[in-house]
C-alpha cells in the first residue's frame, strides 16, 4: 500500500514525521487496509505478543487485542501532547471529549467531601479503595511512607492520613498538585520519570485507575520497581466489563486491562502480584444510577450529601448479585521479588 494512503488516513493529532518514524518501527509486515483502518503486525506493549484489530477508535486509528496476555490498547498508543498539559485543561474544565470533563465536576465534590464533610471514604465508588486500605494495615506498620501516584485531589492521601501513614502524592497535573499541597501533603508535579532519586522513599507504592491514561504501561511499573526496589506495590484499575461510550477511548483511554494482562505486566517488571477481579457495587445500573444523579445536586447541603451517600451505601450492599457487574475492577497487591525476571 502506498504510503500516501496512510498519511491520508492518519488521525490528525499525529503530525506526519512521527508517524513516518512510527510506521517504519512497528510494522514488518506488508501493510492493509480493512475498514479504514491501518492493519499490520504490531507487538503488545506488554508482553510483546502478535496483536489482532479489535474495533475501531474513532478520530484516532483502532484498538487492537493481545493474543497472548488479551491487553486491549488504542493504536496508534501515542498522543502527541504532554499528559501534564491534557490533565491541566482537564481539572480546569477546558477539555470535553472522551468524557473528561468528569475530572472538573470532581474538583466540586472535593471540596464537600474533604473540605466540608471531611469523609474521604464517601469517595470510593469501588471496594478497591477499603481493600488497599486493609491490606495496607495488614503489612505496613503507622508511619509507613505511601506513595500515591496519580494522586488527583487527594481523596486516598487524606484516607492515608487518617490510618496514620505518612501519605505522599505524585500527579501530573498542577492544580490538583498546588490543592493537595495546600492540605499539608508532599506531592510531586511530573510523571514518575521525573521523580528525583531520593526525593521520597516509599514502602509500598498505591496507583488508582490511571495505569489506562499511560502509553508505555510496562516502562512505567519498572520505573517504580527501580524507584522503588523494596516497595510494595498496589494497584487498581477499570476492568473488562467498565467500559462508557466515550471514556475508554483515547485521548483518555490508551490501555484497556484485565486481569491477565495486569499479572503478566506486573511479572515482567520484577513482582509477584495477587490479582483479584472485583464485582461492581451495582451502582452504575439504571435505576441506581438515576439516583445517584440526583443525589449529587444535594451537594450544595452537605449535611443531605452525606446522609445520601450513607443511605446509598445501605442500599448497594442489598443487591442482588445479579445486578452487579463481574470484573469490574481489577485489583493487584504485588511484592517485588528477588530477583526480576531475565526479560524484565
Amino acid at each position: 500500500m502506498d504510503l500516501l494512503l496512510v498519511f491520508a488516513l492518519a488521525p490528525p493529532h499525529i503530525p506526519i514525521g512521527p508517524l513516518a518514524l512510527f510506521l517504519v518501527a512497528t510494522c514488518v509486515a506488508p501493510m492493509t487496509v480493512d475498514d479504514s483502518v491501518i492493519a499490520c503486525e504490531i507487538q503488545c506493549p506488554v508482553c510483546g505478543a502478535e496483536t489482532v484489530h479489535q474495533e475501531v477508535a474513532p478520530a484516532w486509528g483502532e484498538f487492537r487485542s493481545c493474543t497472548s496476555c488479551t491487553l486491549e490498547f488504542a493504536h496508534p498508543l501515542q498522543r502527541g501532547q504532554d499528559p501534564r498539559a491534557l490533565f491541566e485543561d482537564a481539572y480546569r474544565g477546558r477539555v470535553s471529549t472522551n468524557a473528561m470533563d468528569d475530572f472538573r465536576r470532581r474538583v466540586d465534590q472535593r471540596r464537600v467531601i474533604l473540605d466540608q464533610l471531611g469523609e474521604p471514604q464517601l469517595w470510593f465508588w469501588t471496594p478497591a479503595f477499603g481493600q488497599v486500605l486493609s491490606w495496607l494495615k495488614r503489612h505496613y506498620p503507622p508511619g509507613s511512607t505511601v506513595l500515591e501516584i496519580g494522586c488527583g485531589l487527594g481523596f486516598f492521601l487524606h484516607a492515608l492520613r487518617q490510618e496514620d501513614f505518612e501519605a505522599v502524592g505524585l500527579d501530573v497535573a498542577e492544580t490538583v498538585v498546588d490543592i493537595n499541597r495546600k492540605d499539608g501533603f508532599h506531592v510531586w508535579h511530573g510523571p514518575v520519570e521525573s521523580l528525583p532519586d531520593g526525593w521520597v522513599q516509599p514502602d509500598v507504592v498505591v496507583a488508582f485507575f490511571m495505569l489506562h491514561h499511560l502509553e508505555d504501561p510496562l516502562s512505567f511499573l519498572r520505573t517504580i520497581r527501580r524507584r522503588a526496589p523494596g516497595a510494595g506495590l498496589a494497584l487498581a484499575v477499570y476492568g473488562p466489563t467498565n467500559k462508557g461510550e466515550d471514556a475508554s477511548f483515547p485521548p483518555r483511554t490508551l490501555i484497556r486491562w484485565n486481569a491477565t494482562a495486569l499479572a503478566t505486566a506486573l511479572r515482567r517488571a520484577g513482582y509477584e502480584p495477587e490479582v483479584h477481579d472485583l464485582a461492581s457495587t451495582g451502582a452504575e445500573s439504571g435505576p441506581v444510577r438515576w439516583a445517584r444523579v440526583t443525589l449529587g445536586r444535594t451537594a450544595g447541603v452537605p449535611w443531605l450529601y452525606r446522609l445520601g451517600k450513607r443511605v446509598e451505601r445501605v442500599v448497594l450492599q442489598r443487591l442482588p448479585a445479579d445486578a452487579r457487574q463481574e470484573s469490574y475492577v481489577v485489583l493487584a497487591l504485588a511484592q517485588p521479588r528477588a530477583e526480576p525476571e531475565g526479560n524484565s
